[in-house]
């Protein structure tokens, strides 16, 4: 009888410890189950990670606006910063005639994109032709639309500024003309800048 009771002792604990055991193992598996998830899931993480879309670029986009009768006394001259932030000088070459608000007028058009920092600008200057009469009357027509903006690499906009658009028309007095251009001979001076998040830093003038 008493060994009886040893044997169904030394049976009890034997089932006890393979009840732990099996639990210790069940633990175990189910650790390394979570371990293999939150790795898969961090890596799932690191593939949906969209790029950063930083800032790339400025743009300027300006057009200049004038008429037959104004060409025939004057011309244009234009001072402006290319894609590599050289200054440029151009005598403008103007389009076909179009339509601008019910007037018949020429155009010309530049577009500059810089990276990022960029300083864009353009300065307008009209002088006399030769040989007109300095004591003559004349018509100066001009006008401008120019607009600056920066950019994401995904061609997302940062920042847009529209200066002032304008058209308008003068006539000089005679003997005046001088005094004509000295007042209304630019009628575009502008510089514009953008820093590395293409963030506007203000305008400032041509020297």
């Amino acid at each position: 009888m008493e060994r009886q009771l040893i044997m169904n002792y030394q049976l009890s604990i034997i089932n006890f410890m393979k009840k732990i055991i099996m639990t210790l193992a069940a633990v175990l598996c189910c650790a390394m189950t979570m371990t293999v998830f939150t790795a898969c899931g961090d890596d799932d993480d690191e593939d949906n990670k969209k790029p950063e879309d930083v800032a790339t670029s400025g743009v300027m986009e300006c057009q200049l606006y004038t008429d037959d009768e104004t060409l025939g006394s004057f011309d244009f001259y234009v001072k402006y910063y290319d894609a590599n932030g050289n200054v440029k000088n151009e005598k403008v070459v103007w389009t076909d005639q179009t339509t601008l608000d019910d007037l018949t007028v020429r155009t010309w058009t530049k577009k500059v994109v810089q990276k990022l920092p960029a300083t864009l600008g353009i300065l307008v200057e009209i002088k006399a032709k030769d040989g007109i009469d300095p004591n003559g009357k004349y018509i100066l027509s001009r006008g401008y639309n120019i607009t600056f903006t920066s950019f994401t690499a995904s061609g997302k906009r940062i920042d847009t500024t529209i200066p002032n658009k304008d058209y308008t028309s003068s006539r000089n007095k005679v003997g005046m003309l001088d005094e004509m251009l000295k007042e209304k001979g630019r009628p575009l001076d502008i510089i514009y800048k953008y820093d590395v998040n293409g963030k506007g830093t203000g305008t400032s003038k041509w020297e």
